[in-house]
């Protein structure tokens, strides 16, 4: 496996073609537009092709291969990666992958219809407003706009981003609550995402910001318009269909970490049984305690949520106090004062 130089991408479009029509990323990617790497087995002539996004990683191609291929793949590969495979390499994930711990997330994909009509964008109050996500945006600096620093940092450059990205915000009091905004974009399809501050939700600010960003899209001469979303993020869907998106297919993404982004999105037997497959996980890879305590404390257990805190903390684990205090699962434990104790304990190493 080598990693291929932009000029040699080319090659690869034929392999990646099924994977491409389901997932924009991989067109960007090879549009230059999105920050990515493309690794394959030759690069005038592959036969396997992995594209990388951030923890996104895409593999497609003929998956008999070499035992030296499968180890070429593992290094590539690594324990933390989301992946997206061709449903062939399915039954091969032992072979190629070093993690033997991953569950599969369920995924819809939704997309625009040409002729649908799109709902007026709607606001709960004179408080809010829908305002474009651009250089003007950035020069006002709200409040949490670090949320979109980070995902204007995966596009190629600045330029790139304030060129082609399209979104929308709702701003409150000088703070971004929500915004919709196309993760990728390449020729007449995009990708676009959706986030509402958990204290803002059920207001109609993720349709309205949503509705506007697609009709912008649509402005634009971007018709081919896409939404991913886990199976389990009921909000998520409801939104799609309330902006006019329809259902196109279902498809599976393999991770170890939880197949949910929302509190209520999996039922507690799923989340007690998570937490029992992470933590038998933790004995060989030590950060799987991470999700094991969001598993637990999504099931009400308190008491092992913490333990599983307390024994990440005190393994070799590389991970930051702020991940912890900020991962959705373990909200139910912002007030905990055992919770804060172990996160000024972890604060407290990363300083040392």
């Amino acid at each position: 496996m080598q990693k291929l130089e932009q000029k040699a991408y080319p090659a690869a479009q034929a392999i990646l073609a099924e994977l491409s029509s389901i997932h924009v990323t991989i067109a960007s990617v090879l549009d230059g537009s999105i920050d990515g790497e493309v690794w394959a087995d030759s690069p005038v002539n592959p036969k396997l092709v992995i594209v990388i996004n951030g923890d996104g990683y895409f593999l497609a191609g003929n998956p008999d291969i070499s035992q030296q291929t499968a180890n070429d793949i593992r290094d590539i590969i690594p324990d933390w990666a989301y992946l997206f495979a061709e449903e062939c390499w399915f039954p091969h994930f032992a072979k190629i992958w070093g993690n033997q711990f991953v569950v599969p997330h369920p995924r819809i994909r939704m997309g625009y219809v040409a002729g649908n009509a799109l709902p007026e964008p709607y606001l709960p109050s004179a408080e809010f407003e829908i305002v474009p996500i651009n250089q003007e945006l950035f020069s006002r600096n709200p409040e949490n706009i670090e949320l979109l620093e980070e995902k204007a940092e995966g596009w190629v450059s600045a330029d790139a981003f304030f060129e082609n990205a399209v979104g929308f915000c709702a701003l409150h009091q000088g703070a971004m609550v929500s915004h919709c905004l196309t993760d990728s974009v390449s020729g007449t399809r995009c990708e676009i995402g959706v986030d509402t501050d958990p204290a803002f939700r059920r207001m109609g600010l993720g349709r309205a910001v949503s509705s506007a960003t697609l009709a912008e899209c649509i402005r634009r001469g971007i018709h081919g318009i896409e939404w991913h979303s886990h199976a389990s993020n009921k909000g998520s869907l409801a939104i799609g269909k309330a902006v006019g998106l329809t259902e196109l297919d279902h498809h599976m993404a393999y991770s170890c970490s939880l197949p949910a982004e929302n509190i209520g999105d999996l039922t507690d037997e799923t989340c007690l049984n998570l937490a029992l497959h992470f933590e038998k996980a933790s004995q060989e890879i030590n950060w799987c305690h991470f999700h094991a305590a969001g598993a637990r404390a999504l099931s009400g257990d308190r008491e092992n949520a913490l333990k599983n805190i307390r024994l990440l903390i005190e393994s070799d684990w590389e991970g930051e106090a702020e991940w912890l205090e900020r991962f959705w699962a373990l909200q139910s434990l912002s007030g905990d004062p055992d919770f804060h104790a172990l996160l000024r304990r972890k604060r407290e190493m990363e300083a040392s």
